[in-house]
Order: C-alpha cells, then sequence, then structure tokens
C-alpha cells in the first residue's frame, strides 16, 4: 500500500468536503436579539442564548416569563419569540433549489411572528409552522402564531394569504383575518374577518341634546322654548229660570172667562180690559251651581332632538388617462 503523502491527504480532504453539502456545515440562523430568561436545548445539553449564537436543524429554544428573541435564517427569514414559549427548528435546508429546500419548525406553546424568507417565496409548500393541533402553510410573506388562555391555537394573518389546516380541512386567512384551532378534528374557525369596503373615520363623540356645525364641531341645541299654558274656559253661567206657562180656559166650558189675546210686538194693544187671571204658582228657584275649579293647564312632554345622521362620503380616485401615442409621419 503506497504511503499516505500530504498532498494525497489534501486531495482527499478537499473530495470529501465536495461531496458533503455545504447547509450541514453552515447553521440554519443566528439569533439577531435576545432578552430576558432564554435557553437553547441541544443533544441534551442547554446553554443560555446570547445575540450572535448560530441555531441548527434539531436545536430548542425556551424563553420564559420574561424571555425574547429573535432569530434570522440564511434565507432571509425572521422568526420572533414571544415569552413562555417553547420552538423547535425541526429540518431545515437553504439550497437554492426549490424541488430540496425545507423549512419546518414546530411550535409547542407561546407564540410567535414570523416573516418569510426566499425558501417561501421560492416554493410555499416548503415552509411549514406546526403546531399540536394545526399545521400553517404560507401563501404570503408575515402571519403570527400564538396560544390563548386556554390552550387554543390563534393564527392571524399580517400580509397576503396564509393557510391553516387541521384534519378536517384547511381555510385561508388573508391580511387582517384571524382563526381559532379547538382542535385537529375541526376546521378553523374565523375570529375575525377583514372588511370588505374601508370604514369612514369615527365621528366626534356627541350626547343627546348636540349636532354638528360648521367645521365638524359640537354645537348645543338650543333648549326648547315651553309653550303658554292655554287660557282656562270660562264656566258657562247658570241658566236663567224659565215660567211656566199657564193654560188658557176653554171658552166653551161654562163659567170660564173669555180669552184673552196677548198683543205681540208688532200688533197694537186691544181695547178689551184684560180678564183677571188666576194666579200662578211661583216655581221654585233652581239650586246655585258650584262654579267648576279651572281646568289646569296641558303640558307637553319635553322635545327631543335625534342627531343627524353622517353618511360616509366615498371620494373613488381620478382615472389617469394615458396620453396618445405620437403621429408617425
Amino acid at each position: 500500500m503506497p504511503a499516505l503523502t500530504p498532498s494525497f491527504r489534501l486531495a482527499w480532504w478537499a473530495a470529501l468536503v465536495a461531496a458533503w453539502p455545504l447547509q450541514s456545515l453552515a447553521a440554519a440562523g443566528l439569533v439577531q436579539f435576545s432578552t430576558g430568561d432564554v435557553q437553547l436545548r441541544r443533544a441534551g445539553s442547554t446553554s443560555a442564548v446570547s445575540k450572535g449564537l448560530p441555531v441548527e436543524a434539531g436545536d430548542v429554544l425556551l424563553t420564559g416569563a420574561d424571555g425574547r428573541a429573535q432569530i434570522r435564517f440564511s434565507d432571509g427569514g425572521l422568526v420572533a419569540l414571544y415569552p413562555g414559549s417553547q420552538f423547535t427548528v425541526t429540518r431545515y435546508a437553504d439550497t437554492g433549489n426549490p424541488a430540496q429546500d425545507q423549512f419546518a419548525v414546530s411550535l409547542l406553546q407561546g407564540g410567535l411572528r414570523a416573516i418569510t424568507g426566499l425558501i417561501g417565496k421560492r416554493e410555499p409548500r416548503n415552509y411549514q409552522v406546526t403546531t399540536p393541533t394545526a399545521v400553517v402553510g404560507i401563501r404570503g410573506s408575515a402571519f403570527l402564531v400564538a396560544f390563548n388562555a386556554v390552550g387554543e391555537v390563534v393564527v392571524s394573518g399580517e400580509e397576503d394569504e396564509i393557510e391553516v389546516c387541521t384534519r378536517a380541512g384547511c381555510v385561508g386567512v388573508k391580511a387582517g383575518e384571524s382563526v381559532r384551532v379547538v382542535s385537529d378534528a375541526e376546521l378553523p374557525l374565523y375570529t375575525h374577518t377583514r372588511a370588505l369596503l374601508p370604514l369612514p373615520p369615527a365621528p366626534l363623540p356627541y350626547v343627546m341634546g348636540e349636532q354638528l356645525g360648521g367645521g365638524g364641531r359640537v354645537q348645543p341645541l338650543p333648549a326648547p322654548v315651553p309653550e303658554p299654558p292655554a287660557p282656562a274656559t270660562p264656566a258657562a253661567p247658570a241658566p236663567q229660570p224659565v215660567p211656566t206657562p199657564v193654560p188658557a180656559p176653554d171658552p166653551g166650558q161654562p163659567g170660564a172667562p173669555p180669552p184673552v189675546t196677548v198683543p205681540g210686538p208688532q200688533q197694537p194693544p186691544t181695547t178689551r180690559p184684560p180678564a183677571p187671571t188666576t194666579p200662578t204658582t211661583p216655581t221654585t228657584p233652581p239650586a246655585p251651581t258650584t262654579p267648576t275649579a279651572p281646568a289646569p293647564p296641558a303640558t307637553r312632554p319635553p322635545i327631543t332632538t335625534l342627531p343627524p345622521i353622517v353618511r360616509p362620503i366615498f371620494v373613488l380616485p381620478p382615472i389617469a388617462v394615458p396620453p396618445p401615442p405620437p403621429v408617425i409621419r
């Protein structure tokens, strides 16, 4: 067997390094920021995390109650860990080839905010965040995953669109929307959806009895002027006693005096003297009526003025008309 010369050993090591993937020699990322209690678990040993510490596939990062950390991966992606988190880099390969790239991490507790790098942009299916109940895939570039107080996973989209999947199926989450994962056997539930139209600005606060004046200022309405009370209607005077007419005697009966003609206002008086008439019994005067008390003036209920309805006005941007093409002569 020929002796191993130094040149032969150097050529052998160069061939070995060329055959070994470069990604296995380089770290997946570096700790860009760390504060509070942050630990790194690797191969059964645990050490404190500081800025610049390399992070490799298989590492587990643990943040305490006051711990926060941010990792920048080799493809340019960012992951920010919140307090009380357990984050694992399951698989990572940044080869530049979409068929071989891998970005697979898991979150068992706490929360994280992620911005995808080149691996997710080259092939979104190579980028996955796994939780105990759901798998988050991306078609966008920024999202947030966290556990709420009852242990449910809440996923929110920040840019473009992401996809949250369970064993029951997948739902899309756009920017401004969020879903809640109750269990891996149920579809994620939408907890907030994005408005289809931009909302108008909130009006100034006002209370009943105020209105918006010029310039958007709140002006108090003038107090309603109370109407004067209606005059009391005087009581009707008591009716005067009407004398009861005495029937005239029948001239056909004997001993009856002849009838007396009472002259009217337009007839001249007769020359015959009036015959004596039987005195009539005076009628009993009516009982005096008790004057009624005047009715109290009618009061109207207070007038309530409703605030004006503020309708939003949507102003469409002007349509830019392209200039006409130059005339070719």
